[in-house]
């Protein structure tokens, strides 16, 4: 009991540290996407924080099972170098004691994995696009003429309130921006509707055809428009176990295969890591041959996921046989091999 222990604390301590480098790796991707956005106004540096602590946990569901295949290695390959595996064996143990280890570690991982991948991962996408989606109905942006292109869509509306004035931006089917500057002399927002009274202001017309501009003033104008009230739809990666279980559809079930074959690669590649780990092949060229063979397996499962037909998860599932039946020829071949 004390030599699992030990083991596993080397382990968990080995992985903390991988899974701190590689969520920050991933980070700075998904960072440099949400700080686009940022550039362009379409969200403020508070918003873009919260956008990249809820990207967390599906960082974790896919760098989780590397991370653990990596510490392993690196905890083997440690205290065999050390003599103390040799100790081990001198005290009367065994490789069975290895493969405990790694069995006890792979549970939790598992059942980490399971309510990440279910519960947690699910929750914070329906929030990360929550609040994209919020945030675009009431986009709050500083604009100049110079760069509206680069911020609104079609029929978006969007004010900038600066001291006492506002500007309204809005593009009619690709043909013009109507912007009204002026002081506000009452703004009104009910749950239905808006209205905003400007006066002493200007109108600019630009024609987004034939780009001339046209400038006219005002002594008082009346900005009205109502609020259809829009539902955001949740997508697939947003519904959690149960969610996907009564919403049968072939997106959340490949949805829910996906989630799955992600869990169940985890006994799978542990046993193939420890495989290569007990034997005497050379365990740098063995491991890299994991780490491969895992991020081949994640592609092609990602890309059957994507691809909606009746047949993906059942393709799904004849992938995972096939690393099942490599893994069990790789074990049968190095049975005889010890460390």
């Amino acid at each position: 009991m004390i030599i699992i222990k030990y083991i596993l604390n080397k382990i968990c301590k080995i992985q903390i540290i991988i899974i701190l480098i590689l969520v920050l790796l991933f980070l700075c991707h998904k960072a440099m996407r949400i700080l686009k956005l940022i550039t362009i106004g379409y969200i403020t540096k508070n918003l873009a924080i919260i956008l990249i602590i809820l990207k967390i946990p599906e960082i974790i569901q896919i760098i989780l099972p590397i991370s653990i295949i990596i510490s392993i290695f690196i905890t083997i390959q440690y205290i065999h170098d050390s003599n103390e595996l040799l100790a081990m064996y001198s005290c009367g143990y065994n490789k069975n004691i290895i493969y405990l280890t790694l069995l006890i570690i792979s549970i939790f991982i598992m059942i980490f994995t399971t309510i990440n991948s279910m519960w947690i991962v699910p929750i914070s996408n329906r929030y990360y696009c929550q609040l994209l989606f919020d945030n675009k109905q009431n986009n709050i942006n500083q604009l100049v003429l110079g760069n509206l292109s680069n911020n609104i869509k079609n029929n978006d509306i969007i004010f900038n309130k600066i001291l006492n004035n506002i500007f309204l931006i809005k593009i009619k089917k690709n043909k013009y921006y109507l912007i009204s500057t002026g002081n506000i002399c009452n703004f009104i927002y009910k749950k239905k509707y808006k209205l905003i009274i400007l006066f002493n202001g200007n109108n600019y017309y630009y024609n987004l055809l034939n780009q001339n501009l046209v400038i006219t003033k005002f002594k008082r104008y009346y900005l009205f428009f109502c609020i259809k009230n829009k539902k955001y739809n949740l997508l697939p990666n947003q519904l959690d176990l149960k969610q996907l279980i009564f919403n049968v559809n072939n997106q959340n079930i490949n949805e829910l295969h996906w989630r799955y074959n992600l869990i169940l690669s985890i006994p799978l590649f542990y046993l193939l890591s420890t495989t290569i780990l007990v034997s005497n092949i050379k365990k740098i060229l063995g491991i890299s041959l994991v780490i491969v063979l895992y991020i081949f397996f994640f592609i092609i499962q990602y890309l059957l996921r994507i691809n909606i037909t009746n047949y993906s998860h059942l393709l799904m599932w004849l992938v995972y046989l096939f690393y099942l039946i490599i893994t069990i020829l790789i074990k049968y071949l190095t049975k005889n091999l010890s460390l």
